[in-house]
């Protein structure tokens, strides 16, 4: 979820500052509250901030002992990308992520010039998304984009992706884009129905796309840079929407 040279990483790593400690459940579902334990000196003292990292292939081994001393509270783990590329370090980020009982959440990177019906079952077959998991993301952004799209081809064909997700999990799927992107390619009112992922770096607030002006974001990946051990190489900071709950699958 990142918009530079490596559009596939997705958000790379992410910190995620969350000023609630409850969490609204999707329609579907009841309500699930939970509290965190303390790990550290520099958590036991009082601080809401909830951290998140997300991760993929390019991370290579993550040390998800040291993810869990940093105080990591949830994980985002690249699954799928287009009609058949499965993230080879999937599977063990995500074994990883929940034997240190960390919350876990899916994304899927779009390509435009494949079937959406397709990549959905492609992802749906590889998350194993369960109770208690973060909603899935899906990744969009310039990258995914081959050759000439239409504006209209490339709205229905992600609405049917999300609308098929959502069938099958009964879990809204978060959008991921950038105000530019999403200007471009998702002004269909139906985006609307979605929360936003919003990648803008080193300024003082986000510029929401057009679509989610009454609403606002959900997260925002605010910077580029930042380090945590047990990760490999800079990671992206992200904040949550202070005014917002996470939905989480029950």
């Amino acid at each position: 979820m990142i918009f530079k040279a490596e559009p596939h990483s997705l958000l790379l790593f992410s910190f995620v500052i969350l000023f609630q400690l409850s969490i609204d459940i999707n329609p579907f579902s009841e309500i699930l509250e939970f509290s965190y334990s303390r790990h550290n000196e520099r958590q036991e003292q009082k601080t809401s901030q909830v951290l998140g990292i997300d991760v993929s292939h390019f991370q290579g081994d993550v040390n998800w002992d040291e993810i869990k001393k940093a105080g990591i509270i949830f994980v985002y783990d690249k699954a799928t990308e287009g009609e058949t590329y499965i993230d080879p370090k999937y599977a063990r980020n995500r074994l990883g992520a929940h034997e240190y009982d960390l919350l876990h959440g899916s994304y899927h990177f779009f390509e435009s010039d494949d079937d959406p019906r397709k990549q959905a079952e492609l992802f749906l077959s590889v998350i194993d998304h369960k109770s208690g998991d973060m909603p899935p993301v899906l990744d969009l952004e310039d990258g995914g984009i081959k050759g000439e799209v239409s504006l209209e081809d490339f709205s229905k064909n992600v609405l049917t992706f999300l609308k098929f997700v959502e069938s099958k999990l009964k879990v809204k799927p978060i959008i991921y884009t950038n105000h530019i992107f999403g200007n471009k390619y998702l002004t269909d009112p139906e985006f609307a129905k979605y929360e936003l992922w919003i990648a803008e770096y080193d300024v003082p607030q986000p510029i929401i796309p057009d679509t989610w002006k009454n609403q606002g974001w959900l997260i925002w990946q605010r910077t580029e840079r930042g380090k945590v051990e047990g990760s490999i190489g800079n990671v992206d900071h992200d904040l949550l929407n202070p005014s917002k709950k996470i939905p989480v699958y029950r």
